[in-house]
């Protein structure tokens, strides 16, 4: 039975995204996120999509899902987020 718990442990660690890593911005980090690698994004509205970035010389390729508030609501206080899957 031990044998057993251990051989599914680490069968779901060899499944799991070793690489894949999550980063929450917001505000201003999330604003120059937009604008460095979504240059042409509608604003203001959702903007999801890939951006390419360099690790250790290598091109790898993230995406990000992010939400940009209108003038009249940035007014209120809502400011700008985005999710950064790297």
């Amino acid at each position: 039975m031990k044998k057993l718990v251990f051989f599914v442990g680490v069968l779901g660690l060899c499944a799991s995204p070793a690489q894949a890593r999550t980063v929450h911005l917001r505000g201003d980090k999330a604003d120059a996120f937009i604008t460095k690698n979504f240059p042409n994004a509608e604003i203001p509205g959702d903007v999801k999509g890939e951006f390419s970035y360099t690790k250790h010389g290598h091109k790898m390729v993230g995406h990000a899902s992010c939400n940009v508030p209108a003038m009249g609501a940035r007014s209120d206080g809502a400011v700008s987020t985005c999710t950064v899957v790297y």
